[in-house]
């Protein structure tokens, strides 16, 4: 299995705007600044030119607007969310429908956080909850929360949950002049039935996400700040259906599954694989099967029985059926991708680009399971060519997680906020910061302000889009994934490595797009099965000179089984006597590890940690990184163009030992907290 999804009624929901008013007695920035040393350390990270003028002093309850007179508030790249959703929960499309709504918060909380540099408090827009009878808009409930978030200098940003259909249209009432005349529901392979989820796959869908843009935009206009491109998962992120909005909205037949059985569907899967193969003979001859007309060929017959019945990838021997589920795979987590950029191309006719954003979903702090379908390389491509905006779920400072994400939007040039997974301990929170500044994000979003707004302005400073140095990666096994095997070796080894060096994490679609190109040193703890396209890509980045360090008790084969490129990788014949060997292939280097899983797990590291600083004892006049990381002491260090970064991993107060300009130097570290150095 891959890593755990976290609690599925995961984030979200942390009311932290109606009790923002104890967040406004905070000390003046100016209060800090002589917490600089002659070491260049700033333990409290406050290089901003922002200024911020509290408050007027308002009673409990209290409203006015704010006066005239007030100076120039400058809003920091920190947005808050979660309003409405109570109302959601209660309309007709809700978990528990009655009238009771949600009170709109009054203007001085929403003041009390602007004032203190949030940008935006997220209002959730659900099409059923807006349109209760067809074509009727009742826009009333969000006019007063815009009304009143713009009353407090809060920009309107509006997140949408439109997957789930209004309740007159489930009910089968005719759909009114203009709007699509049909519309159809995922549909699950296991049980044959709808949920109450639009499908991607009926053209339809794309039709009624743009009519709603285009009456949000001809009511709002330039009132909305930024909106959301809406999706079709759970809280409006792109996933297939899951059972994790069951206290919010009424999901009818929803579980954790495959979600692919209506007609347009089948269809749409028919001709991805006419497009890849040309020929039916060629399709046959790949999968081992004999369908005699493309509108005949079926989905794996493995999908029937459900994922709890997956076969590991360890039992997929045959390489005509392994091909098969691999493709299959790999269209089934394109779909959402896919989709997603039709919508932004709809939503974009109605809001400028620069005002829309998405969220993707995230990665349960390694990688979904593959039924959730989110296969976030594909969002940053896709978002990368449309300079747009993503927001992953999940970004709680998980280091393989993390870094497979951030990594692939570092590559195709995505502008990254992050989010949550839900509630973090402090020690986690900073742990996320780190993470985030590390990954080159540039806007955080949070629901839990009143418990980390502090440290968020404290250290906001960060988010600047630029993320650190990293002269290696680390490789995800994407094929192998596809095919239902464990990440768990490479998910639990980062960490530990992590101490050691900064890293990225690529995925086998940035490779394929020349991410490898990057990077100087590959380090691979899983290396089973791959797809030739690349191996032959890794081959070649060796042959320019890269460094490919990897766990491989057997050579890697590709899909249909072969051992070619394997052997081109890794020449050297298994030494019993040794734990490794080395090969010259090309103007570059490959090691290969004997042992799999995490046996002599430090051993391995020692050789990744050798061919990032130290690869000339191996590469005659070759260059390694400078080293800064003093190595195995619990704190993670990040290199910026201007500064040091670093996060105390323990419980206890540290010293970060570091290296620079040819000193060795020391910084204390709070437990499981920051702290930087700035030299310039």
């Amino acid at each position: 299995k891959t890593m755990p999804q976290d609690n599925p009624s995961r984030r979200k929901f942390l009311r932290s705007a109606v009790s923002a008013a104890a967040c406004i007695g905070w000390a003046p920035w100016s209060l800090y600044d002589s917490d600089q040393t002659s070491e260049g350390i700033n333990l409290f990270g406050n290089r901003t030119s922002f200024r911020y003028a509290l408050p007027d002093a308002l009673q409990v309850g209290g409203e006015r607007p704010i006066p005239e007179s007030q100076p120039p508030i400058h809003s920091l790249p920190i947005i808050t969310g979660n309003q409405s959703t109570y109302y959601i929960q209660h309309s007709p499309i809700g978990a528990h429908p009655s009238p009771a709504g949600e009170p709109i918060p009054p203007v001085h909380l929403f003041h009390h956080e602007q004032v203190e540099g949030v940008k935006a408090d997220e209002d959730y827009q659900a099409w059923g909850a807006i349109e209760r009878d067809p074509d009727d808009w009742d826009w009333s409930h969000h006019d007063k929360m815009c009304a009143a978030q713009r009353a407090a200098g809060l920009e309107y940003d509006a997140y949408l949950w439109l997957h789930c259909p209004p309740k007159w249209l489930q009910d089968g009432v005719k759909p009114p002049p203009g709007a699509p005349n049909h519309f159809t529901l995922f549909r699950c392979m296991e049980h044959n039935l709808p949920t109450k989820d639009l499908s991607i796959f009926d053209p339809a869908t794309l039709q009624w996400f743009e009519r709603y843009y285009r009456s949000q935009d001809a009511h709002f206009g330039g009132r909305l700040g930024r909106t959301y491109v809406a999706l079709v998962g759970p809280y409006g992120e792109g996933n297939y259906p899951l059972p994790f909005c069951r206290d919010w909205l009424d999901q009818g037949h929803c579980h954790e599954g495959w979600w692919c059985n209506d007609p347009y569907a089948h269809r749409a899967f028919q001709s991805a694989m006419r497009r890849k193969y040309g020929s039916l003979s060629q399709l046959n001859e790949h999968w081992g099967t004999n369908f005699h007309a493309w509108p005949a060929v079926e989905f794996p017959a493995e999908l029937a029985l459900g994922p709890a019945k997956m076969l590991p990838a360890e039992l997929r021997t045959d390489p005509n059926e392994r091909r098969r589920w691999v493709d299959f795979m790999a269209w089934y987590h394109q779909a959402i991708p896919d989709f997603a950029e039709q919508v932004y191309l709809a939503a974009r006719r109605y809001i400028p680009p620069e005002r829309l954003k998405m969220k993707p979903g995230g990665s349960a702090g390694g990688v979904n399971p593959l039924y959730f379908g989110t296969y976030c390389p594909a969002f940053a491509k896709i978002a990368g060519r449309r300079r747009l905006r993503l927001q992953p779920a999940d970004c709680s400072g998980q280091i393989f997680g993390d870094g497979w994400v951030f990594s692939s939007y570092r590559f195709y040039g995505v502008p990254l906020s992050t989010e949550p997974p839900g509630p973090l301990t402090r020690g986690d929170f900073l742990r996320r910061i780190f993470s985030d500044a590390s990954g080159g994000a540039s806007e955080l979003f949070t629901y839990e302000w009143t418990l980390h707004g502090e440290d968020a302005r404290r250290w906001i400073h960060l988010y600047r889009g630029a993320p650190s140095r990293k002269d290696a990666a680390v490789y995800t096994p994407t094929t192998w994934y596809r095919l239902n095997g464990s990440l768990a070796p490479s998910i639990e080894a980062a960490p530990a490595l992590r101490d050691l060096m900064d890293f990225d994490v690529l995925d086998e679609l940035p490779i394929l797009d020349g991410a490898l190109k990057r990077h100087r040193v590959l380090v691979a703890f899983q290396l089973p099965i791959v797809e030739m396209s690349v191996l032959e890509k890794i081959l070649d980045w060796v042959k320019a000179g890269g460094i490919l360090i990897a766990r491989a008790p057997k050579l890697p084969i590709d899909v249909e089984g072969k051992d070619d490129l394997g052997r081109e990788l890794f020449p050297e014949l298994v030494d019993p006597d040794r734990s490794f060997t080395l090969a010259r292939v090309g103007k570059g280097l490959t090691v290969r590890f004997f042992y799999g899983d995490r046996d002599r797990e430090s051993e391995f590291l020692d050789l990744a940690t050798r061919a990032v600083y130290m690869p000339e004892d191996w590469i005659p006049g070759s260059v390694g990184a400078a080293r800064v990381d003093a190595g195995r002491d619990g704190i993670w260090t990040a290199v910026f163009t201007d500064r040091l970064l670093f996060y105390n991993t323990t419980s206890s107060l540290l010293t970060a030992s570091f290296y620079w300009r040819g000193k060795k130097r020391a910084v204390p570290v709070e437990a499981m907290g920051l702290a930087e150095w700035i030299w310039s």
